[in-house]
């Protein structure tokens, strides 16, 4: 199994104010810091979809703000991610790319390990 592999699940499509949301869930082994969340990025049918916001319990902005915020992202927990892009009914194509620091992991000294992990599947929003 790769980190990636239960990243988006059969279910992770769904539908709020008429905008796509997406659930995304952890691809590493252990809880962090949501601040370790370094990017996301989102295609649907191809085409790129910007994030407005990301939300696990204790924080809810954007990827930027989550590197000032102290809420943990539990290993249990699907990030909530919001696109600004209509929800249409039917299935898509989703592709996934995760940047998540690992804080305790060093690639040089004082320099933290930064996992990328791209996940493809589809959703279908009903």
């Amino acid at each position: 199994m790769t980190m990636a592999e239960g990243m988006v699940r059969p279910d992770a499509l769904s539908e709020r104010d008429g905008r796509l949301a997406l659930a995304v869930h952890l691809p590493w082994y252990r809880s962090l810091p949501i601040s370790c969340l370094e990017a996301v990025e989102v295609s649907v049918d191809g085409s790129p979809a910007t994030v407005t916001s990301v939300r696990v319990p204790g924080f809810d902005g954007s990827v930027a703000e989550a590197a000032a915020s102290d809420a943990d992202w539990d290993l249990r927990d699907a990030l909530d991610v919001s696109l600004d892009r209509a929800g249409e009914s039917g299935t898509h194509a989703l592709e996934v790319t995760l940047a998540v620091r690992i804080p305790y992991l060093q690639t040089a000294p004082g320099v933290a390990l930064v996992q990328r992990a791209t996940a493809r599947t589809e959703g279908t929003l009903r």
